[in-house]
């Protein structure tokens, strides 16, 4: 890593704030390994984002090449010494099986249970996950635990805590701690990230993660703590209200993070003294 420089920019535009960087170095060894990481991942075709609503909290959209990812943590000394010779083969079947997009999205959150989540990913077959529930004695589950087979290729983790359905559906991997969400697997949403602010800015992008500032504010746990939590809570929720979302992504060896605002005509930087002044009384 000591090898490695970041060139970054930041800009401060009409509607948001743009910090691009990309690494730059001299040193061969290091150019090889970046392009071995690389080689790990292609770019993503936005596959799922119809099964995910606009509103979802945090979506992650990335794609991946399974085989490339498993030669790639191969070279790790941890990670040779966590896998066993003996579940060699079988890791590697797990991750070769990823072949094309993994959409990750964070759908919910309540003062009651764990947060809602929905995973979604492209695989050649169901090979590993009945290999994972067939070696469940294997994975050292604890008192409370177990995966149990709900049909061919549908299984649920169960624990004290909550349980995860997941299993394969037209060469699609889902995993959801959500029974509804289960239940309407692969059923489009009817208003779909497709429809949200940022859906063109993934085009094209290897990595691509958001996080929907407006979808946060309209959560009922996030209304009361601002109705509750004083001065600071309205001041920073006054502030959260002018962003749209904030994004993160990745293609090659450059990186971007936007935060957008609401706004497309405010400039970004105007807007952060305008409100560094109302909050010092200036």
């Amino acid at each position: 890593a000591e090898d490695i420089t970041i060139i970054a920019g930041l800009n401060f535009e009409k509607g948001r704030i743009t910090l691009k960087t990309e690494n730059y170095t001299e040193n061969e060894a290091v150019k090889a390994l970046m392009k071995k990481q690389l080689e790990a991942f292609g770019k993503a075709n936005n596959t799922f984002v119809k099964y995910f609503p606009a509103s979802t909290l945090m979506f992650v959209n990335l794609g991946i090449k399974g085989e490339g990812l498993y030669n790639l943590l191969s070279e790790n000394k941890e990670f040779r010494n966590t896998v066993s010779i003996s579940k060699a083969d079988e890791v590697k079947e797990l991750f070769s099986s990823f072949n094309g997009d993994i959409s990750a999205g964070l759908i919910n959150v309540t003062m009651n249970s764990a947060p809602t989540f929905i995973v979604y990913a492209d695989v050649k077959n169901g090979n590993a996950l009945e290999a994972l529930y067939k070696n469940k004695q294997a994975l050292g589950l604890k008192k409370g635990e177990d995966i149990l087979e709900l049909g061919k290729n549908e299984y649920v983790y169960k624990s004290k805590g909550m349980n995860v359905f997941f299993g394969i559906k037209d060469k699609q991997m889902y995993a959801t701690n959500d029974e509804l969400l289960y239940k309407n697997i692969e059923k489009a949403a009817d208003k779909s990230i497709k429809d949200a602010p940022y859906a063109s800015e993934m085009k094209g992008k290897t990595v691509f993660m958001a996080i929907n500032a407006e979808a946060i504010l309209e959560l009922p746990v996030v209304k009361m703590l601002i109705g509750f939590g004083g001065e600071k809570f309205r001041t920073g929720s006054e502030m959260l209200s002018k962003v749209s979302y904030l994004s993160v992504s990745s293609e090659g060896e450059t990186s971007e993070i936007d935060l957008c605002l609401k706004d497309k005509d405010v400039n970004a930087l105007k807007l952060i003294v305008d409100f560094g002044k109302q909050f010092t009384g200036m």
